[in-house]
């Protein structure tokens, strides 16, 4: 049986009609391409978003249920969805980046054409929030069962911290992998503010927001209850150098 072509499998065809630049027909070749890069850049960004909900969904599934019966333990299994997480949170980031090279005269010469169209309309963007927990200052549901995950082990977070790689192994990896993805996702937010100030400056976003203002408001850094606990291994120091791990808090509800 012959299955697709490398064009059919992907869809090609279809894909690649779905830029559709909205300046006038006769508007200048440098704007319409510029346009083009805007809207190419948005709409991976949107298909990134898709893929690192799809893996934060499976790891926090896979820390709550153990993994698949007969497969490996919920950690191992979370950290190989995270480990890809925080790669495509970084080629988020690097987008932002790579959007430094839009000039601003071609995006003004545009963005009169975008209306009411934002960034901040973006359901994938407010998806991951609520994944990481920066949405509302809700806790993570990833971090949640991260959590009941160290429980089931008869550990903490605190504890694994203080004991290392050596000491904690895969669960060690696990919560070095959400501080990836956590300054990941800050130094993106933080891109993102940065490129809308140099391009925009003070201007109102597209969206009816108030711009850079408002994405700077915006500004939040996942899991801070690790980050916290990572802070406190400065004081529980002994004095001869050994480190005292925290008491084991209850799993959460």
């Amino acid at each position: 049986m012959t299955g697709p072509d490398y064009a059919g499998y992907l869809r090609l065809e279809r894909l690649l009609s779905l830029q559709v630049p909205l300046r006038p027909a006769d508007d200048d070749t440098a704007t319409g391409s510029a346009e083009l890069f805007f809207i190419v850049a948005h709409q991976t960004s949107e298909l990134w978003l898709a893929q690192a909900l799809r893996d934060l969904d499976a790891a926090t599934e896979a820390l709550t249920d153990g993994g698949r019966p007969g497969g490996a333990d919920g950690i191992e299994s979370a950290l190989e969805y995270l480990a890809r997480v925080a790669e495509v949170v970084r080629i988020l980031e690097d987008t932002v980046r790579l959007l430094e090279r839009l000039p601003v005269r071609r995006f003004a010469a545009f963005r009169p054409h975008l209306g009411t169209a934002s960034g901040a309309q973006s359901q994938g963007f407010h998806a991951l929030e609520v994944r990481l927990g920066t949405a509302d200052d809700d806790e993570s549901p990833l971090y949640r069962a991260f959590l009941k995950a160290l429980a089931a082990r008869g550990t903490s977070v605190e504890e694994v911290c203080a004991l290392g790689a050596a000491g904690a192994g895969p669960s060690h990896r696990l919560a070095e992998t959400l501080l990836d993805i956590g300054y990941r996702f800050w130094h993106w937010k933080l891109a993102h503010l940065a490129l809308v100030d140099r391009t925009v400056g003070g201007l109102a976003g597209t969206g009816g927001t108030t711009g850079a203002a408002h994405l700077a408001s915006r500004v939040r850094m996942p899991f801070p209850e690790l980050r916290a606990v990572r802070e406190g291994l400065h004081r529980q120091e002994e004095p001869h150098g050994r480190t005292k791990p925290a008491a084991c808090p209850h799993a959460p509800s």
